[in-house]
């Protein structure tokens, strides 16, 4: 008879997806939050130090690059939507006369639009490990969780890497 929970290699291979996928999504957060605040976003596939240390070359670096210059203005474009429907739906809770029927419509705006954010997100991330070896995939996300360590989860959870 077969078990029914998951072999322990298949839950440490579904755990560390998910992390990675979790890291390089708030990174890709990262990249959207600096740009919306006029910073130039952190490339890591451009940095000198991650080239070397995941052993990318030109051509990785450089189809890495298109890739998120090709998500980019979505990125953009989801986030200053989003934004907006936040604010509506800030400006709606905070006025006792509307009804609950139009706060429930603007909720659902604002998780349709975060939904279309997270995933364009993905969509990048998943195209930009394809560029990558399992080895450049596994160093990534070893770098990506020093990185975090480094600066702190609250500095991560503000959207800055």
């Amino acid at each position: 008879m077969g078990s029914e929970f998951p072999s322990t290699g298949g839950m440490l291979m579904r755990w560390r997806t998910v992390a990675l996928v979790t890291l390089v999504v708030v990174a890709a957060t990262a990249v959207v939050a600096a740009a919306e605040q006029g910073r130039r976003p952190h490339r890591w596939w451009q940095s000198t130090d991650v080239k070397a240390l995941l052993e990318l070359t030109d051509e990785q670096s450089a189809a890495l690059d298109k890739i998120f210059r090709k998500a980019l203005p979505q990125l953009r474009e989801s986030m200053r939507r989003l934004n907006a429907e936040e604010r509506t739906l800030s400006r709606l809770v905070g006025d006792m006369d509307v009804e609950e029927i139009d706060v429930t419509r603007q909720i659902d705006r604002v998780e349709a639009t975060r939904s279309e954010l997270s995933k364009t997100r993905i969509l990048m991330v998943f195209r930009m490990h394809r560029v990558l070896t399992q080895r450049q995939r596994d160093g990534l996300d070893e770098w990506m969780e020093r990185e975090t360590d480094e600066r702190g989860v609250a500095r991560t959870r503000s959207g800055r890497c």
